[in-house]
C-alpha cells in the first residue's frame, strides 16, 4: 500500500506530531519536491490532512498530521483471563472494548476470537477508518516473524502458529508479540517516550516483563526472548523460592504481585494489595518488610539493567496502588543507592500505572506499527 518514502513520513509524524513539508524534507534528507509528491499521495488516500498554518518569516507553513480516521486496528490480549479485545484508531484511541474467555485449546480460542471480531465489526462506530490489521498479545516467547507462539506457560502452548491461522480466517494481517514488547511498542507510538531513541519498559503484574527499544527499534534478541526479566535469578541459595519455571530464586518469586500477596498470607496478613498497603502505611512491621523486600529486588534488577544496557529512560508500569507506596520507595532507593553514577549519563526512571486494558491496546499498536512504519522499520 505504501512505499518506503510514505512509511518514513508516517513514522516522523507519528512520533513527533504535525510538521510542515519543509520540516519533513529536512528531517528525512529528501528534496522538497519528493516530500510534496509523497504527502499529496497520502492526503489523497485519506491518511494525512493539512492542519493550521504557522506564521513566521516568509510564507506561512502548513502543518501536516496523521488523520484519526486513517485506519483502525483490533488488539487481542491473551495475557490474562478473561481475554480482552479493543478497537483503536490511528492515534491509539480506544473506541470499543470487550472481554471474552481465554481458552487454552487453540481451535476453541480461535473460535471465540473470530466471534468477537465479527461482533466488533458489526458495531463499528462512525468516523473510524477501515480495519487494517490485528495484533495478539501473549505472555510467552514469540518467533521473530511475529506469527508463532514458541512457548507460553500460562496458555500451555508450544509452537502454535496463531498469527497465520487467524490471518487465514479473517483475511487481515495479524501480528503476535509477547506482553512486554507490545507495551513498549504502544509506549513508543502513543506514549510519552516516542522521542526517546533508547529506552526500556518493565511491568509488574502476575509476572514481571521487560522490553527494550534500541536505536528506535524493538530489540527482540536472537530467539525473540530479549527482556525476559521474570525468570532472572535475584536470590540464591537453598532458601530461594521455587518458581513456576522450575528454577529457584527468580525475580518473579519475590517481586511479582502473587509473590507479594503470597508472602503476606504466610505472615498472617491480608492477601489483598489495598489492605496490605494500608497496614504498611500504619507502620505494621511485617507488611513493610514484605513490600520493601519486593521493591528492593526489583530495584536491584533495574540497576543491573541500567548498568548493562544504559537506556536513556526506564518506564516501570505498576499496579496503581503501588505507585506511592513502600514498594516504590524501596525500588527507587535501591536504584539510587547502588547505581554507578556517571555524570552526563543518567537514566531517567519513570513510574506509571498499569491497567488490565493496556495489554489489548498494546496488541492493537502492533498492527498500527506495521501500518505506519512498514516492515523495514520493525
Amino acid at each position: 500500500m505504501f512505499s518506503t518514502g510514505h512509511h518514513r513520513i508516517l513514522s516522523v509524524l507519528s512520533r513527533s506530531g504535525p510538521r510542515s513539508r519543509t520540516d519533513l524534507a529536512r528531517v528525512l534528507n529528501l528534496s522538497k519536491a519528493s516530500v510534496t509528491a509523497l504527502v499529496r499521495e497520502l492526503i489523497e488516500q485519506g491518511i494525512l490532512d493539512e492542519r493550521e498554518r504557522v506564521f513566521g518569516f516568509g510564507r506561512p507553513a502548513i502543518m501536516l498530521g496523521l488523520r484519526q480516521d486513517a485506519a483502525s486496528f483490533i488488539g487481542i490480549s491473551l495475557q490474562s483471563d478473561p481475554a480482552q479485545i479493543v478497537l483503536t484508531d490511528a492515534l491509539g484511541q480506544v473506541h470499543l472494548r470487550k472481554s471474552i474467555p481465554r481458552l487454552t485449546d487453540v481451535d476453541a480460542c480461535l473460535g471465540v476470537m473470530i466471534d468477537a471480531i465479527e461482533e466488533i465489526q458489526s458495531a463499528y462506530p462512525m468516523g473510524i477508518g477501515v480495519l487494517a490489521g490485528i495484533g495478539i498479545v501473549i505472555a510467552g516467547i514469540v518467533s521473530r516473524d511475529r506469527k508463532v507462539c514458541l512457548t507460553s506457560t500460562s496458555l500451555g502452548w508450544k509452537d502454535v502458529d496463531i498469527g497465520q491461522r487467524l490471518a487465514a480466517l479473517t483475511g487481515l494481517p495479524v501480528f503476535v508479540e509477547n506482553d512486554a514488547n507490545a507495551l513498549i511498542i504502544s509506549e513508543q507510538l502513543f506514549g510519552q517516550s516516542g522521542g526517546v531513541s533508547d529506552f526500556s519498559l518493565v511491568f509488574v503484574g502476575e509476572g514481571i516483563g521487560g522490553a527494550h527499544i534500541v536505536d528506535r527499534r524493538l530489540h527482540r534478541g536472537h530467539h525473540g526472548g530479549a527482556g525476559e526479566m521474570s525468570h532472572s535469578p535475584i536470590t540464591l541459595g537453598e532458601g530461594a523460592s521455587l518458581c513456576r519455571c522450575g528454577n529457584r530464586g527468580c525475580l518473579e518469586t519475590v517481586a511479582a504481585l502473587p509473590a507479594i500477596l503470597g508472602a503476606a498470607r504466610r505472615a498472617g496478613l491480608p492477601g489483598e494489595m489495598g489492605k496490605l498497603l494500608e497496614l504498611a502505611a500504619e507502620g505494621q512491621a511485617d507488611a513493610i518488610a514484605i513490600l520493601r523486600q519486593a521493591g528492593t529486588a526489583l530495584g536491584a534488577a533495574l540497576t543491573q539493567l541500567i548498568q548493562f544496557a544504559d537506556p536513556a529512560r526506564i518506564v516501570v508500569r505498576l499496579d496503581p496502588l503501588l505507585l506511592q507506596s513502600t514498594f516504590s520507595e524501596a525500588l527507587k532507593q535501591t536504584v539510587d543507592t547502588h547505581l554507578q553514577r556517571r555524570k552526563g549519563y543518567e537514566t531517567e526512571l519513570v513510574l506509571g500505572a498499569l491497567h488490565s486494558g493496556d495489554f489489548a491496546t498494546g496488541a492493537a499498536s502492533l498492527a498500527a506499527q506495521e501500518f505506519l512504519f512498514g516492515a523495514s522499520f520493525l
